[in-house]
């Protein structure tokens, strides 16, 4: 449209110059030639020569420009003298000056064509656009068949993989890429699934050797508990053979009443320890009853007071030269809680025994520092509080979010499992209640347990 509308343009200015060189010469059959040099276009609507005057106004001061038809081809049609371009023609003018008028050229041509043509664009491109919007559908299908279908079961199949089920196995029929990635998939669910076999087993062994490792700790303990009253019991066996073997050399009744006297306090004593011996070891049968996961009413002060021994006995028995001050801190209107003791005694031996290890780690490293201890129960919104607080070695911030991880552990390899803590909080969570630690490195430790009372 553009190229038409210059060509015509400057048809329009070459029929004025031919017209303009017919009048300057007064060839007046020239200006006609000129004309005729458009008349065999076949998109020609009309050619025309006007002829242009100026008309002074009355005034004389102002004048007007008069435009007046001088010829017209074809001559029957009739030309409005402010014809304008509009979707069916093409209107152009060039003026032109001479010494015997001025006029312009005015060209009319047909854009029938064009319009023809716009039409044919725009119904082709609406059958292209048809023709390629159906393609795309048909292709559309083809890839959800192909390609979604498989993507979306794969996705599907990773999700559930992702929440624990290991024996997802996507099919697929196809030699493509998407059917090189299923088998992939699948052979992956599987070498994961025999990983996570592999893995169970292996953390139930360190779960038997973190219960072995309590066991042992617990086991030192009551060896050590269960020693002094042996001790006091055998010594005062001692004794009362000696008195009794002093008797016979003695005469004096005063003399053997004072032996007698010295007796029956040894014999006391000695049922005072047998007692204490077998009040510990009930204990001990009590707390590890194989196959005991039964709540029973339990005295938290008791079985702190208890462990406690259990635990310092435990470390001194590894290492006599440790020795650790103790500040106890019981709150003795605590009330008596429904609870597995045989499971949050093995929570409070475990963190004892950590808090002891960091406490003689520390004190391998400075020779001077002084371990303690400081042992608090209490009550605090209906749940009973028990806090074990050190001044070892304490925790790292960078660590402190992965101590109740499974498997993480501070200790040299050989001397933890890593899963102590994580044992404790399940055991803890199992009870409805929390495990939570504050820390600061080389101040302070302490782990606080909470058990709701109700």
């Amino acid at each position: 449209m553009r190229n038409y509308n210059k060509e015509v343009e400057n048809l329009a200015s070459t029929v004025a110059l031919g017209v303009k060189i017919a009048l300057t010469e007064q060839n007046f059959e020239g200006v006609q030639t000129a004309l005729d040099f458009v008349k065999n276009d076949p998109h020609l609507r009309f050619v025309s020569m006007l002829q242009t005057d100026t008309v002074w106004n009355n005034d004389s001061i102002s004048f007007t420009v008069k435009r007046t038809i001088f010829k017209t081809f074809p001559e029957r049609i009739n030309i409005p003298l402010n014809i304008q371009s509009n979707d069916s023609i093409l209107v152009k003018s060039a003026p032109f000056k001479t010494s015997i008028m001025n006029g312009e050229i005015l060209l009319g041509f047909s854009t029938d064509e064009i319009v023809e043509s716009k039409q044919q664009i725009r119904t082709t491109s609406l059958i292209v656009s048809i023709l390629v919007f159906f393609i795309g559908i048909f292709i559309g299908f083809w890839l959800a068949k192909k390609i979604s279908v498989p993507v979306l079961a794969l996705r599907d199949a990773a999700l559930r993989v992702g929440e624990g089920d290991r024996s997802q196995n996507v099919k697929t029929s196809g030699r493509d890429e998407i059917g090189d990635l299923t088998h992939a998939f699948n052979k992956m669910v599987i070498d994961l699934k025999l990983a996570e076999d592999k893995i169970t087993a292996a953390q139930e062994q360190l779960i038997h050797a973190e219960k072995m490792a309590s066991l042992g700790q617990m086991t030192a303990g009551i060896a050590h508990e269960i020693q002094n009253p042996l001790n006091f019991i055998n010594n005062f066996s001692e004794l009362n053979i000696d008195l009794i073997s002093e008797m016979d050399d003695l005469h004096s009744d005063e003399e053997k009443k004072s032996i007698l006297k010295d007796l029956k306090g040894n014999l006391e004593k000695i049922s005072h320890h047998g007692n204490r011996a077998d009040r510990i070891v009930k204990n001990m049968l009590l707390h590890s009853r194989a196959g005991s996961s039964e709540k029973q009413v339990t005295n938290i002060n008791s079985l702190c007071e208890e462990y406690l021994q259990l635990a310092y006995h435990g470390i001194r028995a590894k290492n006599s030269e440790f020795n650790c001050l103790i500040e106890k801190r019981f709150d003795k209107t605590l009330p008596e809680i429904s609870a597995m003791p045989q499971d949050v005694g093995r929570v409070v031996l475990n963190l004892l025994s950590n808090a002891f290890y960091a406490m003689e780690e520390r004190r391998q490293d400075q020779p001077e520092f002084k371990p303690a201890l400081v042992f608090t129960t209490g009550m605090a919104n209906g749940n009973v509080i028990i806090q074990i607080r050190d001044n070892g070695k304490g925790i790292p911030e960078s660590i402190k979010e992965k101590i109740f991880e499974p498997f993480f552990t501070t200790k040299p390899t050989g001397e933890g499992t890593g899963l102590g803590l994580s044992i404790c909080y399940d055991i803890l969570k199992a009870h409805k209640g929390a495990l939570s630690v504050k820390s600061k490195e080389n101040e302070f430790t302490e782990f606080e347990i909470t058990l709701p009372i109700a």
